[in-house]
């Protein structure tokens, strides 16, 4: 019975010490667990191949870094541009195929990359990350476009970036953007480590990036739309919903029936970013929309 004791007494020892060791890591180097970046140069050849005909345009951030996109200009007679803000895994060359839709149509687009991804060197942190989409669109106003010409499209984590990019930015400017698009969002990272990871920790002192869209959502100026797959494992789609709740009018909120988390093209929903798209470009915007499909 006392061997037992000792023995129980080690265990919770060691599984304490653990539990230190990774809430320590998850301070430090948070890196190892909330990305999961390609360090792979994007090949735009393969874009090219499969009819995504962009060329790549280079820019720095606002430390100096020196950064990336691929770029479709308008065509026919079209100004519009759709940026597209990728969330923490892969590098660009994963995710072209989102664009093509909009490209093909005429609508400029612009698909940035962020430093620690796609073979741009750099640190890989929140700050660092906000900086990189901000200068992407920066980029934008070189050529001539004004935020009115400009619809900011973030997926996963790229939906703080575009959530920030669009919130600093109308400020600064004082002019809202065309629109703000948000495919399986949530209202922040620190609420998603909380529902996922099934162990409890104490995430809101060892998480340094907490990528808060709760925060600016409300204070957006510009119409929103906002997307979600009802049985998402990696963002749950209540938090969607929850920053739909907060966000101003006018909003929508679809939420694709058995959608999972890097699932909403199959559902085709470029297409019904493209209806939401006209029905903003003509005034048919409607509040509070909400649908399930």
């Amino acid at each position: 019975m006392e061997l037992l004791k000792k023995i129980f007494h080690w265990i919770l020892i060691v599984v304490g010490a653990l539990y230190l060791i990774v809430c320590i890591m998850v301070f430090v180097y948070p890196q190892l667990f909330f990305y999961a970046p390609s360090s792979t140069r994007s090949d735009i050849n393969n874009a090219h191949r499969y009819g995504y005909k962009a060329q790549e345009v280079t820019y720095n951030s606002k430390d100096g870094t020196s950064l990336f996109a691929w770029y479709t200009k308008p065509l026919r007679g079209q100004h519009k541009v759709i940026v597209f803000m990728h969330g923490n895994s892969y590098n660009i060359e994963e995710f072209y195929y989102k664009l093509k839709t909009f490209a093909d149509i005429g609508y400029g687009t612009l698909m940035p990359e962020y430093r620690g991804f796609g073979g741009v060197k750099g640190w890989i942190n929140q700050a660092n990350l906000e900086a990189d989409a901000i200068a992407a669109v920066e980029y934008l106003y070189s050529q001539g476009y004004k935020n009115e010409d400009i619809y900011i499209y973030g997926m996963s984590l790229g939906s703080h970036m575009a959530v920030n990019t669009v919130y600093r930015l109308q400020k600064q400017k004082k002019q809202p953007f065309a629109g703000l698009i948000l495919e399986v969002p949530f209202d922040s990272l620190l609420n998603v480590a909380k529902m996922v990871v099934p162990v409890p920790m104490p995430f809101e002192l060892i998480m340094r990036d907490q990528y808060d869209n709760l925060a600016m959502i409300e204070d957006i100026e510009s119409p929103i739309l906002i997307m979600g797959g009802s049985i998402d494992p990696t963002v749950p789609v209540d938090l969607a919903q929850n920053l739909y709740n907060y966000a101003p009018e006018p909003k929508k909120l679809i939420i694709y029936a058995n959608g999972k988390h890097s699932n909403l093209y199959n559902f085709r929903n470029d297409l019904d970013i493209l209806d939401w798209i006209n029905a903003n470009e003509n005034g048919w915007l409607t509040l509070d929309e909400e649908s399930l499909d």
